[in-house]
């Protein structure tokens, strides 16, 4: 580590209207170091990094100072700032699509970073892209490929490869790893690792994961309503924090067994005993899903790519069952079988003791209203036009009998209740709300039709670990009082650990591993289950 200050911030503010989202905010940097800038959502790690590089929407109103290599920033034209956030700085985003095109190849994509940067050919730029992608760990051929055709974890390392290949002193990581499964997300954070060590990068790691910045930082600095309150090495702030909302963000991280202590902030019930002795609501035999694959010859079809080989599983009553495994292992395309939103190629799933697959008309709708999802993305499955209460009175379609205006404002009503949130929330739009609470609004439209079972599609896995806690207490709560069976799928594993009584573990289209949620994670059979244990980011034990 330098003793050279890379960069230096002193009394950043930031503020739309009157409304201060950074509140003079000081802290430095040196070649070679990692500092972990940690908060809940809205807390203004964001706005602060989005400050520092000058990106912010033009309604933003800053002052204070922001000096790189002794150069200040907002002292300094455009035309010199462009270039510097290339070559003096870099910066990946969460969602790495949001900073790709979706119909250039990525290798143009690096290379056109290039050539804003360097007055180069474009067969130098190319080689310089495909050099920088080999760098960040893909394969040679990869720059010839589509967004589309790479792995969340590809696009990433693809969106570190544009922000690196003109080798900035200064990278800025917003949430790089927070929609990634457990192994893409180790993967990425070495790789960052191995840059700050090779080219004596700083590094601005920013998370609401502790346990992610753990895995990484020097120092950290905790936000807390646009202010930095709290300060120290990585150590420090882990094993002896001085904040109580520092350790509030620490104690949420740490979600504890299922049968063991409750979740933070809440309490939770034991799960019931012996559940297997239980009948299954949800049985799953032998389901086969195969999705087309592109024709490579005029003389006959590929064969079709088999994302789900024969998987079984079930759910009894009153328990929650996890299938966990990482991006691409078929967990999602096996839950739109479960749940009849595509055709299985083989295969059998009973609800109820009905079969799903060959149910039709009042059979399929009495099926349906008894089995409901809540997936990872709220926003992505709301017409953002419609109120509250026409978003979460949708399935009553379903129902043998459509109910009154009246029935349905009561009923709509009861489950806002009962996930937390009011009986005046019911005529405002989605965008009025966090995050946090349209999960909870998705959560309402699924108990509407008072479901035996409910499906969760990585329902947390884009929540801050506040909000996580809270969801997860909530669940908890639901399940315990309305009598719910939950099929949890996820790649996190401290979820799979505090929410279910078994696990399946999936890998490559195929159930590896399988048993009560404690006893995979202490002898873990598979040497997958095993990969992805050890892959998942620890907090140091105080």
């Amino acid at each position: 580590m330098s003793d050279a200050k890379l960069l230096e911030v002193t009394g950043l503010n930031v503020a739309f209207g009157a409304v201060r989202v950074v509140k003079d905010l000081s802290f430095e940097l040196r070649s070679g170091e990692v500092l972990g800038l940690v908060g809940a959502s809205g807390s203004g790690k964001t706005m602060t990094a989005l400050g520092i590089t000058r990106l912010l929407p033009p309604s933003a109103v800053t002052s204070g100072v922001v000096r790189i290599n002794g150069e200040t920033l907002s002292a300094i034209p455009e035309s010199r700032l462009r270039a510097i956030r290339g070559r003096g700085v870099g910066m990946v985003f969460q969602e790495p699509m949001s900073a790709l095109n979706p119909l250039m190849r990525v290798g143009d994509q690096v290379a056109e970073t290039v050539r804003l940067h360097r007055p180069v050919s474009r067969a130098e730029a190319r080689r310089a892209a495909r050099e920088a992608l080999v760098d960040v760990g893909l394969e040679q051929g990869t720059s010839d490929r589509l967004p589309y055709e790479l792995s969340g974890g590809q696009r990433q390392r693809v969106a570190i490869a544009m922000a690196v290949v003109m080798s900035p002193g200064l990278l800025i990581a917003d949430e790089p790893t927070t929609a990634l499964d457990v192994i893409a997300q180790a993967q990425i954070l070495l790789l960052l690792q191995q840059l700050v060590r090779t080219r004596n990068m700083g590094l601005i790691l920013v998370s609401h994961d502790l346990a992610v910045v753990a895995q990484l930082a020097d120092r950290v600095a905790v936000m807390s309503q646009g202010e930095i309150i709290e300060q120290a090495t990585a150590d420090e702030i882990l094993r002896r924090p001085c904040h109580a909302y520092t350790a509030a963000l620490l104690s949420a991280a740490r979600l504890q067994p299922k049968p063991a202590a409750p979740l933070s902030m809440s309490a939770r019930t034991s799960p019931p005993a012996n559940t297997a002795s239980m009948p299954a609501v949800l049985d799953v035999q032998g389901i086969v899903r195969e999705y087309p694959r592109k024709r490579t010859s005029l003389w006959r079809p590929a064969p079709p790519l088999r994302a789900v080989d024969g998987v079984s599983l079930s759910v009894h009553a009153g328990e929650t069952v996890g299938l966990v495994g990482e991006s691409g292992s078929g967990k999602s395309s096996l839950l739109k079988a479960i749940l009849a939103l595509e055709t299985s190629q083989a295969g059998e799933v009973s609800l109820l003791g009905e079969s799903m697959l060959s149910a039709k008309g009042a059979t399929m709708r009495r099926l349906r209203r008894a089995i409901q999802a809540v997936f990872q993305d709220p926003y992505g499955s709301f017409d953002p036009q419609w109120t509250v209460e026409r978003l979460i009175g949708e399935p009553f379609h379903l129902l043998a009998s459509v109910p009154s205006a009246a029935a349905r404002r009561r009923k709509v009503a009861v489950v806002l209740e009962q996930v937390g949130l009011s009986a005046s929330d019911a005529q405002r739009l989605p965008r009025e709300f966090s995050g946090g609470e349209r999960q909870r609004i998705a959560i309402a439209r699924a108990l509407v039709t008072e479901p035996k079972v409910i499906a969760f599609d990585e329902a947390v896995s884009a929540l801050d670990v506040l909000i996580r806690g809270q969801v997860l207490n909530l669940l908890a709560e639901l399940a315990q009082r309305l009598k719910l069976s939950y099929l949890f799928v996820s790649h996190d594993l401290q979820v799979m650990r505090a929410m279910a009584d078994r696990i399946y573990v999936m890998q490559r289209g195929r159930i590896v591993e399988e048993g009560p949620t404690e006893t995979v994670f202490a002898s873990p059979r598979h040497a997958y289950t095993q990969a992805l244990i050890a892959a998942t980011p620890k907090l140091p034990v105080t």
